[in-house]
């Protein structure tokens, strides 16, 4: 062989080298990109984040139970961080359900303060209308009373009258036994007079 030929051959050679060892390459780099792939992001995560931006939006949650809405929210948080940083799946489900569970304790605490409300203004109303009700009565008592005494004071002033009556009558029927007695005393004196005057005559 001469020496174009042995040229020719180590070229063909090198290149043959150089097509594998890229090819090799290629493949080598396919393989560390499939093992540095990242995994699919829990649906779980997402889940537990809409039920927590349901529960904010909610004023009666926000208001009756902002401790366990902060608790739910750290929980959505800490479940999102793990999964940003280790990327594990296993791990960040079950912190997704710690934070659903976490929601869950936020919505049966605002139900809780919201019966417990409802049952306030229903003891509220009870109490008024009780007070209502002995206010009716106290009132109906006094007017019952107001008209008793309205009852005792015009028989009083009936009596009184009645009683000024009849000392009227009595002091004019005390009156008329004087008149009476007076005239009969006038009578016997007279009587008297004219008797002593027949004796006189007759003499």
């Amino acid at each position: 062989m001469d020496s174009k030929g042995e040229k020719t051959m180590r070229r063909a050679t090198r290149e043959s080298l150089f097509l594998c060892l890229v090819m090799s390459t290629v493949v080598g780099m396919s393989l560390v990109g499939l093992g540095c792939s990242h995994p699919a992001r829990p649906v779980e995560l997402d889940q537990a984040r809409m039920a927590y931006a349901e529960a904010q939006a909610n004023p009666q949650v926000a208001s009756r139970a902002p401790v366990a809405l902060r608790e739910a929210e750290e929980a959505v948080l800490r479940a999102e961080q793990t999964w940003d940083k280790d990327r594990d799946v296993r791990e960040a489900q079950n912190l997704a359900a710690v934070a659903q569970r976490r929601v869950e304790i936020a919505r049966a605490a605002t139900e809780q303060k919201q019966a417990e409300a409802e049952l306030e203004e229903l003891a509220a109303t009870r109490d008024r209308l009780l007070l209502e009700a002995r206010t009716r009565e106290a009132q109906r008592a006094q007017e019952q009373a107001d008209q008793a005494q309205r009852e005792a004071d015009q028989a009083y002033k009936q009596v009184r009258a009645a009683t000024t009556q009849t000392a009227l009558l009595e002091q004019e029927l005390s009156t008329v036994k004087e008149e009476i007695a007076a005239k009969e005393v006038a009578a016997k004196e007279a009587a008297a007079k004219a008797q002593a005057k027949r004796r006189t005559k007759a003499r």
